[in-house]
């Protein structure tokens, strides 16, 4: 419309100067269009000054009489100045929209080679379980691309959000290979194409609160946690610890600031709400009546962080949830649902945890950090319905299971390599340790081990934007089921069983 109007404004200027250049004599536009068209470029310049945050400047009572001079140099002279007015709008609205929402991108290619042996593998819809001998797994090629976003809405709204799309090379849908629809088409094929949304979420911080408080609903940021980043080479992406929890989740977080009350810097309590399963609502006749008898599934958590006192760049968080009602089976089937699971809970659990890291300790580039989790469970008693319950084979006695990660990174020195790091880490986890990090980002969730697990990595930056890791990673486990709660652990060593897992490496990060 703006340059309709100026085009319009130039339009009538030209016709008044034509229409006496014939004659040779000095040529004047009607006084009306005149100020007519200073009028419009009044008003586009206050335009700008109102997105640019300036003042509006009021019009003069009166203008100059037109400039004299030839014809040529007035039209250049008004086609310029409405040219700058049009091409500074555009810049404004532009940089107007960005600050609304700003995007961020990254880009991540990943090889892995892995090593089996003596793996179990358990089928889950029947119990029974397979022991697997040596395997090889030498060509995996994954792409994850994430595009970040933010906005600050108003002084006390903001906004997060992240989309993601994770995926293997060559990963098809279907082994039909007369599909019509498949990974060499999905995306430029009519199908049906997922938008994964990692997280997003509002932090909305009331104003004038006696306490520092924001309340945090949505999709929360509650994955790759304390202490990930240091092997992620980025700040800290995630409220809560990696080795206490590591996956998306859906609820309600408030966070009180208590630095001015404790005296401890960055000191904060968040009480949390979330869900880990809701019974299907999507039901085939389109009803939000469950027609199933599996019961919802809450958690409650408290968390209380603060830096280390008397330690610069550090961090310690005390962490406790209780799980209601964690489901055997967390997808209702319609049809033929496994026998035994549908409307099923294995149970309740408590869940406890600490946390302390330490970021470039004395100002020798030297990061460690440890962590610890501990869970108590109370099973229901499934004997009679099925064979499963929170840690046990279908009886109701409790069980309590420990872990523990301790690690360290290393900024070595040398600008001629742009101080690259080096890093290794170390975890444990007890016959009966169960960790809700199904989120991990290695295929292994290598902190749900029952066993031990070690990795070696070292990070090569190029640039601000780019760097390289290659790892290492050694895993032998001493219980079945890691990662999961359905079943009571059993011993490897009384099978004459002894598997393990390694596995090789490495990956581009590209953020932008």
């Amino acid at each position: 419309m703006k340059k309709v109007l100026l085009t319009a404004g130039a339009m009538l200027l030209w016709t008044g100067i034509a229409s006496g250049a014939g004659a040779g004599d000095m040529v004047r536009i009607p006084a009306d269009d005149y100020r007519a068209i200073l009028k419009k470029l009044d008003a586009l310049q206050n335009r700008v000054n109102t997105l640019e945050g300036r003042p509006v400047s009021a019009r003069p009572a009166s203008r100059p009489a037109a400039p004299a001079g030839s014809d040529d140099t007035r039209i250049n002279k008004l086609q310029n100045d409405v040219n700058n007015i049009y091409d500074t709008l555009d810049q404004v609205e532009t940089k107007t929209l960005k600050d609304r929402i700003n995007f961020g991108g990254e880009y991540r290619l990943r090889y892995d080679s892995f090593k089996y042996k003596d793996l179990r593998v358990t089928d889950y819809t029947t119990g029974t379980q397979t022991v697997r001998g040596t395997e090889h797994k030498d060509n995996l090629f994954t792409n994850r691309f994430r595009l970040n976003m933010d906005a600050n809405i108003s002084k006390s709204l903001k906004f997060h959000g992240r989309m993601a799309v994770y995926h293997a090379w060559g990963d098809h849908d279907t082994n039909t290979v007369t599909n019509m629809y498949n990974d060499g088409n999905a995306v430029h094929a009519l199908g049906d194409d997922t938008l994964k949304l990692d997280r997003f979420y509002v932090d909305w911080i009331p104003q004038g609160f006696p306490i520092p408080l924001a309340i945090t609903v949505g999709r929360h940021p509650s994955t790759e946690g304390p202490p990930v980043e240091f092997k992620e080479n980025r700040k800290r992406q995630s409220t809560y610890p990696a080795i206490f929890f590591d996956g998306e989740t859906d609820g309600i977080v408030a966070t009180l600031g208590l630095e001015n009350m404790t005296g401890l810097k960055n000191g904060g309590l968040r009480l949390a709400y979330g869900k880990i399963y809701h019974s299907d609502v999507n039901t085939t006749d389109n009803s939000i009546i469950d027609h199933k008898d599996t019961k919802d599934s809450n958690i409650f958590a408290a968390f209380m962080e603060s830096q280390i006192p008397g330690v610069n760049k550090s961090l310690m968080v005390f962490s406790y949830a209780h799980v209601f009602d964690m489901p055997a089976n967390m997808t209702e089937m319609e049809v033929t649902p496994p026998s035994g699971y549908d409307g099923v809970t294995l149970g309740d659990a408590d869940f406890y945890g600490l946390h302390f890291q330490a970021a470039d300790i004395a100002s020798s580039g030297l990061d460690l950090y440890v962590s610890g989790s501990l869970i108590e469970t109370d099973p229901e008693d499934n004997s009679l319905v099925s064979n499963v319950s929170f840690l046990t084979n279908g009886d109701d006695t409790s069980n309590t299971g420990w872990s523990v990660l301790v690690g360290g990174r290393y900024e070595i020195p040398s600008q001629a390599l742009n101080n690259p790091k080096l890093g290794f880490e170390y975890n444990h986890g007890s016959r009966y340790h169960f960790s809700m990090t199904a989120g991990s980002n290695e295929l292994y969730n290598k902190l749900a081990t029952r066993g031990d697990a070690y990795e070696l990595y070292y990070i090569q930056p190029v640039s601000r934007n780019l760097f390289f890791r290659a790892g290492y990673t050694y895993i032998e486990y001493d219980y079945t089921g890691s990662g999961q709660a359905g079943f009571k652990p059993l011993k490897f060593s009384d099978s004459n069983l002894d598997p393990t897992m390694d596995n090789i490496y490495m990956l581009m990060d590209v953020r932008f």
